[in-house]
């Protein structure tokens, strides 16, 4: 874990924030006004102040009373709810999504006579209060999320059997696929409006969200170090451009990288209603170097049974694709021009690693896109003749698309990880406040303050 990841992690175990986060207190309140929550026993405050008799039924005003107060103990062990998520019920819904979602239908009809694996793998799996009381947040505060990680854990234990995991090492494997993203509960409710623009300080509280996520399954105290390890690990990449740790290749557990692999697949079919699993594989060429060979091809094994597209997607002009291509070799050539700026002895100077990792992650970018036939410089010379082929116009646009999205990663790992380069203090800092204020802007990121405006 590097400094800034081990600093998070500490400040989240220091402050108890686990236990007392507004986030998440407000959000069992909320649950608690639709359906029956009662307090196991006795709940007192830190300062021995009792707040609730055993059985007292809960409501959303033991939100405004544990505002007052510091809990000594994670609530989540004090708490009964009706309707819990427990095993049969994540039963029901692996069922229920079997046959109502093009992934669930896919995973299904790949597995054939394994299909049962699924079921067997949820009845050895450990469940204790706590994971069943968050999943029953989740799934009535964040209900997408929930129905993400359900199809996230099926498409995990699909892989997990396709390399021949026993089904004790495929419970604990769904366990982390199951509660991966509980650590979304403690974000603010603003990161779910798609039309905010995060800033500095809620993009780093996203990213640590991982670490959340694997505190509260250590607090459980019954999962493996190996489930720690995946929750933590389900947003790193193999070349490096992952968070929250950075981790490259064999720094990154066998777990890791299933889950890694297995969350870009359920988010893609739910953030997709046409040819999901056509852009997926895209993505997973252009980034071969991310992800882990032998699992991406029985990705790809599945994906070659993708069912035909309800519609077949929307059409793209000649004008919108051109738009696409331009604003993505705007950002490419002010790079090669930023870098022609570099003194001789860049590589020496204060945060050279933050020009080193932006020209590595470029310069792949590059040659996966001339690999392909789809570089820019590439592009002009027979966009015109795609103006009658619909079905390649719009793969080009998911090309296109797919580049761009990784450059605003980039741009925005850069902010993330050097927020100080947006306040210059020398020649080097100054180049690269230029291509990340230029980029920004070209790819409309620049709504966001820099942190220099936030903290004023």
């Amino acid at each position: 874990m590097d400094s800034e990841t081990a600093e998070d992690a500490a400040t989240l175990l220091s402050s108890a924030s686990l236990i007392n986060d507004p986030h998440y207190l407000q959000a069992v309140s909320n649950l608690a006004d639709t359906q029956e929550v009662v307090a196991g026993s006795a709940i007192y405050a830190a300062s021995g102040v009792k707040l609730l008799d055993t059985g007292a039924r809960i409501d959303h005003r033991l939100y405004e009373r544990l505002k007052l107060h510091q809990l000594p103990i994670p609530i989540d062990d004090q708490l009964r709810v009706q309707n819990a998520v427990d095993i049969p019920s994540l039963e029901a819904q692996v069922m229920l999504l079997s046959g109502s979602t093009q992934l669930g239908r896919q995973l299904s009809a790949h597995l054939g006579a394994q299909q049962y694996m699924l079921m067997e793998v949820l009845r050895h799996m450990q469940w204790p209060q706590q994971a069943s009381f968050k999943m029953t947040v989740m799934r009535h505060h964040l209900p997408e999320l929930f129905e993400h990680s359900i199809l996230m854990m099926m498409s995990a234990v699909f892989l997990a059997v396709k390399q021949r995991f026993s089904v004790p090492d495929c419970a604990e494997l769904a366990a982390a696929a199951l509660l991966h993203d509980v650590g979304m509960l403690y974000m603010p409710p603003s990161w779910k409006n798609a039309k905010h623009k995060l800033t500095v300080q809620e993009r780093k509280q996203l990213a640590a969200h991982s670490i959340t996520a694997m505190l509260v399954v250590r607090e459980t105290g019954v999962y493996s170090r190996r489930v720690e390890d995946a929750v933590l690990e389900h947003h790193e990449r193999l070349d490096g451009s992952g968070y929250p740790r950075h981790a490259k290749g064999d720094e990154i557990s066998p777990w890791g990288r299933i889950l890694m692999l297995a969350e870009v697949m359920s988010a893609f079919y739910s953030k997709f209603t046409d040819m999901p699993g056509q852009r997926l594989s895209l993505m997973l060429r252009m980034n071969h170097s991310r992800f882990d060979a032998t699992l991406t091809q029985h990705v790809y094994d599945l994906l070659a049974q993708e069912e035909p597209s309800a519609a077949d997607g929307p059409a793209h002009t000649s004008a919108e694709v051109r738009q696409v291509v331009a604003t993505l070799a705007t950002v490419m050539q002010h790079w090669a021009l930023c870098k022609r700026k570099l003194p001789e002895v860049w590589q020496s100077l204060p945060d050279a690693a933050a020009v080193s990792y932006v020209d590595t992650r470029m310069q792949s970018l590059e040659k996966s896109l001339a690999e392909s036939g789809s570089h820019p410089r590439q592009q002009a010379d027979w966009l015109k003749m795609f103006e009658e082929d619909p079905s390649s116009m719009q793969e080009l646009v998911l090309i296109n698309k797919e580049a761009l999205w990784q450059v605003e990663s980039c741009v925005e790992a850069c902010v993330r990880q050097w927020p100080h380069l947006l306040q210059p203090q020398g020649p080097l800092d100054s180049i690269m406040e230029d291509w990340l204020v230029n980029s920004r802007m070209v790819l409309g990121l620049h709504s966001s303050p820099p942190p220099a405006a936030q903290q004023a």
